[in-house]
């Protein structure tokens, strides 16, 4: 890590420990869609800023079965982003797996069928989510529209990195749709022990936006890097970074060795500073590199990381 990156980090985590504690920007809640018999709605939390902010919009974890936007969890860094002038909207979006009974998912082709829907519909709720953000309320917020990030933890870190995978592989009228322009992308992306769902090795159609990714390389939950059925796959985080960095795709990845699905939650508070460099660094347009970044507990114990697409589906039962 470089000088400079490290003396922002430093700033930021001093920043984010002076500002602890204090309440979080006052929420504004607003329906941004109807869907069936499901109302989404998202929160508003206003950055303290005097000019157009950037915006996170965050989407939370719960194995797509269940989950809520405002969990108390997710305040530390919601506050610490909006006192250091980054507004966020944390959005709901439909939990799919939650209706599905757990016959269905016993078997692998039950397990591959109803993830990939339960994917598709949170990618579309996103996607929806922000072009509500986009196109009726940045001039409100005073949002800088050119400056949107995604953002999420587990279930809404594959979500996240599946939007950005499915813009960058997406025909004209993918994001046309929603009423977003062609050319709209993500600023950044955030994911915090997420994954790519694709048959085969993600393929990138064009290059994606700037990704910031967390996982723990002992991760039962989600693959830290693969689990695949056949062609089809789970492709983590590691395998992403991999993927990326053959292309010469520059990327941000925080290993931490030994750890577990914990690491889903912890950027929200650990982190937080590294969060907001890379948010800053993205909207300077400084974010030109490959870095990668290992934590480790000297002398720890051996621990297991084989795991296959069986413990994955038993883990998610």
């Amino acid at each position: 890590m470089c000088d400079d990156m490290a003396k922002n980090i430093l700033v930021a985590l001093m920043m984010c420990m002076a500002s602890f504690g204090v309440s979080a920007a006052d929420r504004v809640t607003e329906v941004y869609d109807v869907v069936g018999a499901d109302t989404l709605r998202l929160d508003f939390y206003r950055a303290q800023s005097d000019t157009l902010a950037p915006a996170m919009i965050f989407a939370f974890g719960g194995g797509f079965k269940g989950g809520q936007r405002d969990h108390e969890s997710f305040m530390p860094m919601f506050e610490y982003l909006t006192r250091n002038g980054i507004s966020v909207v944390s959005v709901d979006y439909r939990t799919m797996l939650g209706r599905v009974s757990a016959a269905d998912m016993m078997s692998p082709e039950g397990f591959k069928s109803n993830l990939i829907a339960a994917i598709d519909t949170a990618v579309t709720d996103f996607i929806s989510a922000t072009a509500y953000v986009v196109n009726r309320k940045a001039k409100e917020w005073e949002i800088d529209p050119g400056k949107i990030f995604a953002c999420g933890s587990s279930a809404g870190a594959i979500t996240v990195l599946q939007t950005e995978y499915d813009i960058c592989n997406g025909d004209e009228a993918f994001l046309t749709s929603y009423g977003l322009p062609e050319s709209f992308n993500y600023a950044g992306v955030i994911a915090m022990a997420g994954a790519i769902c694709s048959q085969g090795s993600p393929q990138w159609g064009t290059t994606p936006c700037p990704l910031l990714m967390f996982h723990g390389d002992a991760d039962a939950i989600v693959p830290f890097d693969q689990a695949v059925l056949g062609d089809f796959g789970l492709w983590g985080s590691n395998a992403v970074s991999t993927g990326l960095a053959e292309g010469g795709i520059p990327h941000r990845f925080h290993r931490v060795n030994g750890a577990s699905h914990e690491v889903s939650g912890t950027p929200m508070s650990r982190y937080c500073g590294e969060i907001y460099d890379f948010i800053k660094s993205v909207c300077r347009n400084e974010e030109k590199s490959i870095v990668n970044t290992t934590e480790y507990i000297p002398g720890q114990p051996p621990y297991k990381t084989d795991f296959t697409i069986i413990d994955y589906i038993k883990a998610n039962m």
